[in-house]
């Protein structure tokens, strides 16, 4: 018996789903998402191709729990930002999160931000998903602003403004499009001019 049969008979049903996905976000990250296939997927999660449309029913399936994860894991980064004291700098480690997190999946990122998997289309459920990792920030800038640290002002806009200026940075950096050297200082400059630039 090879190592996928081994693998195949031992990977338990309800781990199944999350090997999967590790496995298709490990396929985005190295070959692009030219690279993924229902029977690909399969191979590197050591299951038959069956598991996959048992559990997502396609390619675009898997895609879609991707961009979920993808978000889940985002809104829980800004939500935990409310355990900082000061609400300044929790919108600053929000913002380092924010590019902590693109950088260690950058075609997550892009799949999920910047229409990185052609043909895909996230469904309602994952829109409304994306919106609550939305939602979170827009509790953070109404914290701010609450306490003084940032002018009062629609909140939406205000997070509106702060997601457009730091996404605007990243998608840059993961297009490998930059003029300064050190990328973190760089990224730092920017969230200290944007955040003075909120100030009253």
């Amino acid at each position: 018996m090879d190592m996928t049969e081994i693998r195949r008979t031992r990977t338990p049903s309800a781990g199944m789903e999350q090997a999967l996905l590790t496995s298709a976000a490990e396929i985005l990250e190295t070959e692009g998402p030219e690279g993924l296939s229902v029977r690909k997927i399969a191979a590197a999660a050591g299951v038959a191709p069956m598991g996959v449309y048992n559990h997502f029913e396609s390619k675009f399936g898997i895609v879609e729990a991707l961009f979920i994860q993808g978000f889940e894991r985002l809104r829980d980064a800004t939500e935990s930002i409310g355990e900082i004291h000061d609400p300044y700098m929790a919108l600053r480690e929000g913002c380092r999160r924010y590019r902590a997190l693109a950088l260690a999946q950058p075609m997550v990122y892009r799949m999920m931000l910047m229409q990185g998997v052609p043909g895909f289309e996230p469904g309602q459920h994952a829109i409304e998903v994306a919106a609550r990792a939305f939602d979170a920030l827009v509790a953070a800038v109404r914290r701010a602003m609450a306490s003084g640290v940032i002018a009062e002002a629609p909140p939406t806009e205000t997070a509106q403004l702060i997601w457009a200026s730091i996404h605007g940075w990243v998608s840059l950096e993961l297009l490998g499009i930059g003029f300064v050297e050190d990328k973190a200082a760089g990224y730092d400059r920017l969230c200290t001019a944007l955040l003075l630039g909120l100030r009253p």
